[in-house]
């Protein structure tokens, strides 16, 4: 076991002067060229002793670096002592963090290829604080076997990132909330496509049709030689752009290789990764709240999927926040309550919708957005009085159809994703698009409120907003629909009657 200092693992040396030594590599590779040439001049034997000093200096270049990066390693030291975790380095400028054990968010044992051939691990760990909540607070390379050891000592500490909360008698065994095969995990990537996706999708497939059937190039002409040129130009760009869409895709599938979530304790623990591993341990005081997310093609086929917002998590596209995968409503719901009763999912049934005036408040949006896109371009042209651009009217009244035509389409689907419940021990708040995004929220993890009122909205007495959470920068705040002044009142007497970043009780 850990029980004195220790250093990182000396190949966090190499990680940490890879990029730099890849760069100079590069950088010498691209004027390999002006290097040969200057071998093969014929006064070479002259310029040889301004060019020694040069190569000299380029070899030696990378040495101060990796010195510094040596040095850094050599004075760094980790610890624990007490209920604190310190890190401690000893350079030039030194510096002593502290951490308490007791405050850490989660852990992440991530793995990247080389350092899975070289048997070590990165330790990433989160406090929850608001100031370091979009980055990682700690991150050492150890061995993958120290690396364990110290994880096992912190979550084994008393209150190691689980608060002032008690072990639940309960949840002393595994309860899985999930594990994918390749087909779940290829469903969920199917299902799950964001609506930016589609939205490309179909630009890619009306660009295919422009490319092809429109202006010279027909069927036919493909058999004669002067088509060839014009036609594999065109399949080129059409072939670079589904290439890029289809990596997206593998991207996706990747991300998720040997996907599972279970908790075990009061510990939820999520792996998945295939060329990063990522190895999650959170304590369930310190989520922070739970989204249900429906893109296109999961709310067509009454599908969902489970995120969780909790601090260090979601920072960067690397680290997913999916606590399942995209699955049938039923089986999703079932798990999740089973697994987290925290979170109970009866508190979606009381969801309602936004009240009757504030269709009229959308209403007044979408056309002030429409007018402000379609008549003032025209005006300004207009204005600019420009015949080329004015004489084409039919030109113009398509670009302004079909610009409203979006913003209606955004503002249905928007509105029919609106609504609320404020009845038992959870805020639930949903929005969205394309995409449907419910959060459930405890009423003890939010920070503060902010409302907000227009002129048209305080005649009707309606208020709209964002509940502040301690998250990562993408989820720290939720935002709610228009409510009426008594559920404004409500949703205030309810945090009231709360104590913020206290452990979570079941219902």
């Amino acid at each position: 076991m850990i029980t004195e200092k220790m250093r990182c693992h000396p190949t966090i040396i190499l990680e940490k002067t890879g990029g730099f030594l890849m760069l100079w590599i590069l950088l010498a590779l691209s004027q390999a060229e002006h290097i040969l040439a200057f071998f093969r001049k014929e006064n070479f034997q002259e310029n040889l002793s301004l060019f020694l000093p040069l190569l000299g200096f380029l070899i030696l270049l990378p040495l101060p670096v990796t010195v510094y990066h040596f040095l850094v390693w050599r004075k760094t030291f980790i610890y624990l002592e007490e209920r604190t975790l310190v890190v401690e380095c000893n350079t030039i400028r030194r510096k002593k963090n502290t951490y308490g054990i007791s405050y850490i968010s989660n852990i992440n044992m991530e793995q990247n290829l080389f350092e899975l051939l070289m048997h070590t691990c990165r330790l990433k760990l989160d406090m929850a604080n608001v100031s370091s909540a979009g980055s990682t607070d700690i991150s050492i390379v150890l061995s993958l076997k120290k690396a364990q050891e110290l994880k096992a000592l912190l979550l084994s500490s008393p209150g190691g990132g689980q608060g002032d909360s008690c072990p639940s008698d309960s949840f002393n065994q595994k309860t899985d909330l999930g594990r994918a095969s390749f087909s779940d995990i290829l469903s969920h990537c199917i299902f799950s496509l964001p609506g930016s996706y589609l939205i490309f999708a179909l630009c890619l497939t009306l660009l295919l049709g422009i490319l092809f059937f429109n202006g010279d190039l027909n069927p036919s002409g493909l058999l004669f030689s002067e088509g060839e040129h014009d036609f594999f130009t065109k399949a080129f760009t059409v072939f670079f752009l589904a290439a890029s869409y289809g990596y997206q895709i593998l991207k996706r599938l990747l991300g998720f290789y040997r996907f599972s979530a279970f908790r075990q304790g009061d510990d939820m623990i999520v792996h998945y990764g295939f060329f990063r591993k990522q190895d999650y341990t959170i304590p369930v005081t310190r989520i922070q709240a739970l989204q249900i997310v429906q893109p296109p093609i999961a709310r067509l086929t009454g599908r969902c999927e489970v995120r969780i917002v909790c601090v260090g998590i979601g920072d960067s596209d690397q680290e997913l926040t999916q606590l399942s995968l995209c699955r049938k409503k039923a089986e999703v719901y079932s798990s999740l309550q089973e697994c987290l009763p925290e979170f109970p999912i009866s508190s979606l049934n009381s969801m309602r919708r936004p009240p009757k005036h504030a269709s009229i408040l959308y209403a007044c949006s979408c056309l002030g957005w429409i007018l402000l896109c379609c008549l003032l371009p025209c005006l300004l042209l207009t204005a600019l009085e420009i015949p080329e651009i004015k004489g084409d009217d039919f030109l113009w009244a398509g670009i302004c159809g079909f610009t409203a035509l979006c913003f209606l389409l955004y503002h249905l689907l928007h509105y029919g994703c609106l609504g609320y419940s404020l009845e038992g021990p959870l805020g639930v708040f949903s929005g969205g698009s394309l995409t449907c995004t419910v959060t459930m929220v405890p009423y003890d993890r939010i920070q503060h409120l902010c409302f907000h009122q227009n002129p048209l909205s305080h005649c009707f007495h309606l208020s709209r907003g964002e509940v502040c959470i301690l998250a990562s920068i993408l989820n720290r705040t939720v935002s709610f629909p228009y409510m009426t002044d008594s559920d404004k009142t409500l949703l205030i007497q309810k945090i009231e009657g709360t104590t913020w970043a206290g452990p979570l009780h079941l219902p």
